[in-house]
């Protein structure tokens, strides 16, 4: 996929969720943006989301990663899903003040099971990806869950 990174990093191309989940909103995971039918979301590397050594805490990077997940599976089904399993793989630091971006895309979904994966990164340079599993929950409602 051909990524428009320069659109992607500057934080002034992204919107604000005006009801994030309280986790989201605890962290500030709340900046969103669509493009070619793709949504990305984004957030600035802030004390709280970081470690002694001044970069992201690596829960962080995986706990970002799998609301994009989530999220981008609830949009596409209009369930709610639950994190069944999640893999991080941690390429490259996010130094405190870093504006951080991704997405996720299905890459397989069985009636009960969507399959995903997802990329992180920084300016144009990939610092995390994740894949993971996640469980429809049917008669749980359509309301975005995140």
């Amino acid at each position: 996929m051909l990524m428009d990174h320069k659109f992607l990093s500057n934080i002034e191309n992204y919107k604000i969720d005006e009801d994030p989940g309280p986790f989201s909103k605890n962290n500030e995971f709340i900046y969103y943006a669509e493009k070619d039918g793709i949504v990305y979301k984004g957030f600035k590397v802030l004390e709280k989301n970081s470690n002694k050594a001044g970069i992201a805490h690596g829960g962080t990077h995986i706990a970002f990663a799998d609301g994009i997940m989530g999220y981008t599976a609830w949009k596409t089904h209009k369930l709610p899903c639950l994190t069944a399993k999640l893999s991080g793989n941690y390429l490259a630091p996010a130094p405190l003040g870093s504006w951080v971006y991704g997405f996720a895309e299905i890459t397989r979904a069985t009636k009960s099971i969507i399959f995903m994966k997802c990329n992180l990164y920084i300016n144009d340079s990939l610092i995390f990806n994740a894949d993971g599993i996640f469980k429809i929950l049917k008669n749980q409602g359509t309301k975005d869950p995140s």
